[in-house]
């Protein structure tokens, strides 16, 4: 009776969302938002680009690391503590990263400095400044990240299991938008104001944020579950994930400054190393979950077909989606390499990517309402197969004067054909979850996603820079070099390019397999209308 008296309180739940999708998405756009300054940093700081450029790259590293980290345990932390304490916490620990970093070069800065001098050291300045923002933008993706799983499993509280998908779908293209829209927002933010007011601005509007959520949540139920965390599966989790994303490069941040597959960091002379630590750390994870009492994923979990199936479909989702984020920027600047200015390639870029991501987003909506009048079985093969033609039509009609226009219609089919997957994935593995493990398999939804999207990266860098020398021997009877042959390094660029199309056709096609499995519900009620 009491949860009924509580139920009649809760206010609407699409309100609720709105609310809770504002910070998910300023978190998400604070992961790229820093390509916009931080050549201007670098600079201002007055460090050698020798020896600090790739510290420098931390503060964009340092925040997917941090970020993909907190995604792994805050969701699990939620269903033992309540959604709501995780949420305000971690709203919290957003704003102290985003003070921090709107504050390094002044008091934060003075505070390690002098830390440094009574511990003996005598540390440049403006390093000692770029720590402090490194550190930061850690803290603030602490926050960032949390909010993410932590969000979806609100959904799954908020909302019964048949209209999940639609708000479901929501979040993860919302997230998804919000990181790919941040180095524009970037850009066009620093043409009027300082790079710190960027940090700034996070500060009210995410404690609005906070109050309004502290309000609209009094009332909704916080169950806290039965359990303990799990510390040991936890740290080797986190151990396996740092060691694979700084393997394979830790470099997801898509930029129209891409003008080469050579200027997208191959795969380092330690990352085997790295990988084969990040295996063996993986394998003692599955051992220690599958023996202790309440893991922190529960590999039982994985036996029932929606939550494994829609998992896996996930990974191959995020792979496909890296493919058109690094292909635009690549044709776009190989294009413009001799006849535009960079600028208008970068705007240009920010278009071209926005006919990708914003259709990608608004096709969260359409595909919860397919998803509950089809299942998502279907839902997710629909959206698979216009992916799949966007991509097709890609390989096809690629070539060095390719319209702008047929590029965006393309990208546009891709974008819609890969948000259409988002609502029916997370519902199918959010449903077939436990209540008390909700906010663990909310955290599955996001996190395969990146990691398909680390793995793209890497393997397509890997992938198109051989075949670029193959081509080069092909036609030149040597590697090409891109100062002494522009315009046939531009058409070899572009024909790698277009058969990158036919790699994402084909990884879509593999996608399929396993969304085919994704039964029609889990004994939840199919709408037959929206209305319903």
């Amino acid at each position: 009776m009491q949860t009924t008296n509580q139920h009649k309180h809760v206010h609407n739940p699409w309100l609720i969302l709105a609310i809770i999708s504002l910070p998910v998405f300023i978190g998400a756009l604070d992961l790229t938002i820093v390509s916009a300054f931080l050549p201007e940093l670098i600079l201002e700081l007055e460090l050698p680009l020798q020896s600090d450029l790739d510290d420098a790259a931390w503060i964009v590293s340092g925040y997917l690391l941090a970020y993909t980290i907190s995604m792994t345990f805050m969701g699990r932390v939620s269903d033992l503590v309540g959604r709501r304490r995780v949420y305000i916490a971690s709203l919290i620990i957003f704003i102290v990263g985003s003070i921090i970093v709107a504050t390094a070069d002044a008091t934060p800065t003075q505070i390690a400095y002098n830390l440094y001098r009574r511990m003996g050291e005598r540390p440049d300045r403006n390093n000692v400044t770029l720590q402090v923002i490194i550190l930061g933008r850690v803290i603030q993706a602490l926050g960032a990240g949390a909010l993410v799983p932590v969000s979806l499993a609100l959904v799954g509280d908020l909302f019964p299991a048949g209209r999940r998908a639609w708000p479901l779908g929501i979040i993860g293209a919302i997230d998804t938008l919000g990181w790919v829209l941040g180095h524009l927002y970037g850009g066009i933010m620093v043409q009027f104001t300082a790079w710190q007011n960027l940090f700034w601005i996070n500060v009210p509007i995410t404690l609005a944020a906070l109050g309004a959520t502290w309000w609209f949540l009094r009332h909704v139920p916080q169950p806290r579950h039965k359990g303990r965390f799990d510390f040991a599966g936890a740290i080797l989790i986190i151990s396996a994930l740092i060691a694979l994303n700084i393997g394979l490069g830790a470099n997801i941040e898509v930029s129209g400054a891409t003008a080469s597959f050579e200027e997208l960091s191959s795969l380092p002379a330690y990352a085997l190393p790295l990988l084969s630590v990040a295996l063996l750390l993986f394998i003692g994870f599955i051992a220690v979950e599958s023996r202790v009492r309440y893991p922190l994923f529960d590999l039982n979990m994985f036996k029932r077909r929606n939550l494994s199936s829609g998992s896996l479909t996930n990974l191959f989702v995020g792979f496909s989606l890296m493919i058109g984020l690094v292909s635009v920027p690549i044709l776009v600047n190989v294009r413009a390499e001799d006849a535009t200015e960079l600028t208008e390639a970068a705007l240009r870029v920010g278009v071209l990517l926005s006919a990708l991501t914003v259709p990608m987003a608004l096709a969260a909506i359409p595909g919860g309402w397919l998803s509950n009048r089809v299942g998502y079985q279907r839902a997710t093969a629909i959206g698979l197969g216009i992916a799949l033609l966007g991509f097709g039509l890609v390989w096809r009609t690629w070539r060095i004067d390719i319209s702008d226009m047929l590029v965006a219609f393309e990208m546009a089919l891709i974008g819609i054909g890969l948000g259409l997957t988002f609502s029916p994935i997370s519902a199918a593995v959010i449903n077939a979850a436990d209540e008390d493990k909700r906010g663990s398999a909310s955290a599955l939804v996001i996190i395969l996603r990146l990691i398909g999207m680390t793995l793209s990266i890497s393997a397509l860098t890997t992938i198109s820079l051989r075949r670029v020398n193959a081509l080069a021997v092909e036609q030149l009877g040597g590697p090409v070099d891109p100062f002494g042959a522009i315009d046939v390094y531009a058409n070899i660029t572009v024909k790698v390019l277009a058969e990158l199309g036919l790699v994402g056709a084909v990884v879509c096609a593999i996608a399929l397999v396993p969304a085919l499995l994704l039964r029609r519900h889990d004994g939840e009620t199919i709408l037959k209308s929206a209305a319903d």
